[in-house]
């Protein structure tokens, strides 16, 4: 496996962790405050709170065409490589067929 692919699950795992952690963490802040705060604790919280979701929903989007870009790259370069491949073997049938003097109807 490659560095890209490593550190990419890596990256998926911090953000599966965040996307479940994160939430409930608001949920008991909110509860918190408002069960032990004022009404003004409550409206700074979630101004803070939704704040803080907005940007990592931001930062996760841009993390996320990340992704998708550089596994693009590499879905194109293994298109190139294939045909670079698939050249090769036409070349190399090409050659067997003239040492072994093989007619183009007899092959298949």
């Amino acid at each position: 496996m490659n560095h890209f692919s490593k550190k990419t699950l890596t990256q998926i795992k911090w953000w599966a962790w965040l996307a479940t952690v994160l939430p409930l963490t608001a949920l008991a802040g909110m509860f918190f405050v408002e069960f032990f705060g004022s009404e003004d604790m409550y409206r700074i919280a979630l101004a803070i709170g939704a704040t803080i979701m907005f940007s990592i929903a931001v930062v996760w989007w841009w993390w996320a065409i990340w992704i998708i870009a550089n596994i693009t790259g590499i879905l194109s370069s293994t298109v190139n490589k294939i045909e670079v491949v698939d050249e090769e073997i036409k070349s190399i049938r090409k050659s067997l067929r003239f040492f072994f003097d093989i007619k183009d109807n007899e092959s298949k």
